[in-house]
């Protein structure tokens, strides 16, 4: 950081550091390139690392709020918790 950058303490929005701005400057990933397909399962398989199983791992585009819905949404089944 620079002697003359201003530093937020605050919960957001905060100042984004320049490393993650030249990373921001690279091309984006199509989502249906053999490249994202890669990187796709790369995350997934660190997530099995990460979470220790060899289970599927489902990332979640979401807030916290719908990663609880996701929960909640496949332990009913047709208005019922499932057995």
């Amino acid at each position: 950081m620079e002697k003359n950058d201003l530093l937020l303490m605050i919960p957001g929005p905060t100042n984004v550091p320049p490393r993650i701005i030249k990373a921001m400057l690279k091309p984006m990933i199509n989502h249906r390139s053999p490249e994202f397909h890669n990187l796709y399962r790369e995350i997934l398989e660190g997530l099995k690392y990460a979470f220790q199983t060899r289970n599927d791992v489902f990332p979640l585009t979401c807030s916290g709020t719908g990663g609880v819905e996701f929960a909640v949404g496949n332990m009913i089944e047709g208005g019922r918790f499932r057995k």
